[in-house]
Parts: C-alpha cells; structure tokens; sequence
C-alpha cells in the first residue's frame, strides 16, 4: 500500500476491499494451527504534520511489535500469544501468531522522525511530513490605490 497524502476515496475504498479479502483468504486457508497468522486492521490518515498509521493490535506486549524502516518500506511486525498451559480448548476466535503489514514510504519521507506508540492494544505510528508536502498558506494583500484627482 503507498502512502498517497492525498488519495483517492474510491481507490481507497478498493484499497480497503482488497485487504479484506486477504484477511478472509488467511483465515480460510490457516488450518494449521502453529502457522495461524493474523492481520490487524489499520486506519491511514494525515494531519497538519503526519501521516498517521493506527492497527489495533490488543493482546500483544510492546516488547513483541516492531516497526523498521526498510528500504522505502514501513514495516510493522509483531505477535500475539495464545493462552498457555489450556487442558482443553472449547472455542478458539482469537489470532494468534506472527503478523507483518508493510507500507510504502514515500522517497521524500524523513525516516528519523517516524515515531511509535503503543497505547491500550492500539500501535500508533507517526510519520512526519516533509516541508514540501505541507500546505503553505498564502496571504493575499488587499491594499487599495487612491488615484488622485488633479485637473489640467
């Protein structure tokens, strides 16, 4: 997925099908248990200063997500533990396992201000827009000219 600052709400929502039919195909296909992976849902949107990513991600440790910078892609790692030392499980709807999202970065992205937070099961990741990117306001002058009225 490319991260378009401004994009398109119908390629968007194409975008959004696509992914979800990934994560149905996953599910369908997961039928060994010690391979079950799992994608998190994520939200793309951009304010004033960021480009801000958020997946939902409950159930994981901090110390077991990643977010890296790797050759123009934002790659987001992590796992999700199942519940240990079960004698007998009854009903299984939760993921667990390994995941990795990766988002495409834009050239002129400045890597070394990405910024992560992890805050109740939710990973936010900021990335800081270029200057170029950013809107620039333009103040328009509304300076009037007095012509005077010298008679000849």
């Amino acid at each position: 997925m490319t991260l378009n600052l401004r994009s398109d709400p119908l390629l968007a929502e194409l975008q959004s099908m696509g992914e979800n039919m990934d994560r149905m195909v996953g599910r369908m296909f997961a039928t060994d248990p010690s391979r079950k992976g799992w994608l998190p849902p994520a939200d793309i949107y951009e304010t004033d200063d960021d480009v801000v990513i958020e997946l939902d991600v409950p159930g994981c440790h901090s110390e077991n997500l990643s977010v890296e910078a790797v050759d123009g892609q934002l790659v987001v790692s992590g796992e999700r533990s199942s519940t240990e030392g079960v004698a007998r499980r009854y009903r299984v709807e939760r993921w667990s396992g390994r995941f990795v999202r990766s988002f495409s970065l834009q050239p002129n992205l400045a890597t070394e201000q990405i910024r992560a937070d992890y805050h109740d099961g939710v990973l936010t990741v900021r990335l800081r827009k270029p200057e170029e990117v950013k809107p620039k306001r333009i103040s328009i002058s509304h300076e009037r000219k007095q012509i005077s009225d010298k008679a000849s």
